[in-house]
Parts: C-alpha cells; structure tokens; sequence
C-alpha cells in the first residue's frame, strides 16, 4: 500500500546556518528538498533545550535528492546549506 502526501504548507526556502532554523510551521512531518548544489547536512535541534539550540541529531541529503524527517512541532530545522522544506503528512 503506498502513501500519498498531504500538502500542509507553501514550500519555504531556509537559508543556511542554525541562525536561520525554523520550525517550518511547527511541523511534525517535513519535506526537505537539497537543491543546493552539493550534499548538505540536515540538522534537526531543540531550541528550548540547555542551551540556546540543543542538538538532536543530522542526516546528509545528496543534491537533487528529498528526505522526509519527523521531529516534534517545536523542535527546528536548518542545513549546512540553503534548501526546501514544506510541511507535510501522510495518508493512504
């Protein structure tokens, strides 16, 4: 049975850096799209945590490629480079 993907929001550019993270709407569900131009690392942070960004973990995404990351509505994203993401869900 395949999944079929649910549109929740415009599609945003975040540029590159933890300065620029976002919480792409307070999304659980993001599609990340690396148009970059290069591989580019994803990271995924608790901006309420100890610190001011808590790290929580990172994934490389090659060039031209879309990932899918599921992380809690407050927690943000951001990338080694700039990229795409929309916040988006799953149904059958």
């Amino acid at each position: 049975m395949s999944n079929n993907t649910l549109i929740l929001s415009q599609e945003v550019v975040i540029a590159a850096g933890i300065g620029n993270s976002s919480t792409v709407g307070k999304a659980t569900l993001v599609r990340v799209y690396n148009d970059s131009g290069a591989v580019n690392v994803i990271h995924v942070v608790d901006s309420a945590g100890d610190n001011k960004f808590s790290g929580i973990g990172s994934i490389t995404v090659a060039n031209g490629a879309t990932e899918y990351i599921e992380k809690p509505a407050d927690y943000n994203i951001y990338g080694k480079a700039a990229f795409r993401a929309a916040k988006v869900g799953f149904t059958n």
